[in-house]
């Protein structure tokens, strides 16, 4: 404990120095909720599950944060320290890479958190805020998503040869699995191959928005999330390995 706490101090010093992080994380997800909860108004909606698009739009932005930390912010932090040459060093002085990554996802839990906080705040006086139908249900489709998607952005960042090439793959998993996952266009009105695709991906906002707003299909969501943390995990442990100095 002694030795992880100035390690997570001092991880979260620096990523929050990335401007990417900072956007994707904060400004992002609460800038495209307030746009598309404004542009399909307050009217329940079959597209949307009968629900109200803009408390639609509130609950899917809180898992935007989740996909962007994991995707983008960790594995850039995790493959620079790979490139520079720092995880060599630590473990010159005795200070092995688990812990350093360690820090690195827990950094990145604690802005998740201020990410989907930031999102609350300003969808309160202008959206309002949706009664979350079940409330464990969320909760926990919360943890599973970030977890499966801290996984994933762990493995991007072992596997990438450069932070460049990190920013570069968390970006195209990015984008897929907001549109794809409902963060876009809601699950209800894509085509049959989308919705399949949809069902298949490994986003946290369906997980999210569907306790929330009490829509069905969430313990196939929950499968699906951990069948992508167990590979993730399977990868992580694989290239852990093979990156080891």
């Amino acid at each position: 404990m002694k030795r992880a706490l100035p390690l997570i101090a001092t991880e979260a010093r620096l990523l929050v120095r990335d401007w990417t992080v900072l956007v994707f994380a904060f400004v992002f997800p609460a800038f495209v909720m307030l746009i598309l909860a404004g542009v399909f108004g307050t009217q329940p909606s079959g597209g949307f599950g009968g629900r109200r698009p803009d408390d639609y739009y509130v609950a899917a932005s809180i898992g935007v944060p989740v996909i962007a930390l994991t995707l983008v912010g960790l594995p850039v932090a995790l493959a620079a320290y790979r490139e520079r040459g720092v995880l060599r060093r630590l473990e010159a002085f005795g200070i092995s890479r688990a812990p350093v990554v360690g820090a690195q996802a827990a950094v990145t839990c604690v802005l998740v958190i201020v990410g989907a906080g930031v999102v609350l705040a300003l969808a309160l006086p202008v959206y309002g805020i949706p009664r979350i139908v079940h409330p464990a249900a969320m909760v926990a489709g919360l943890a599973v998503g970030t977890l499966a998607l801290l996984l994933l952005g762990i493995a991007i960042g072992l596997a990438a040869p450069s932070a460049r090439a990190a920013q570069a793959i968390g970006l195209l998993a990015f984008f897929p699995l907001y549109l794809l996952g409902g963060g876009g266009p809601p699950r209800g009105v894509m085509t049959g191959a989308m919705h399949v695709v949809s069902d298949l991906i490994p986003s946290a906002v369906p997980a999210i928005v569907d306790p929330w707003l009490g829509l069905s299909g969430f313990g196939s969501q929950l499968a699906v999330l951990a069948a992508w943390a167990a590979l993730a995990l399977a990868a992580t442990v694989w290239l852990a390995r093979r990156t080891a100095p």
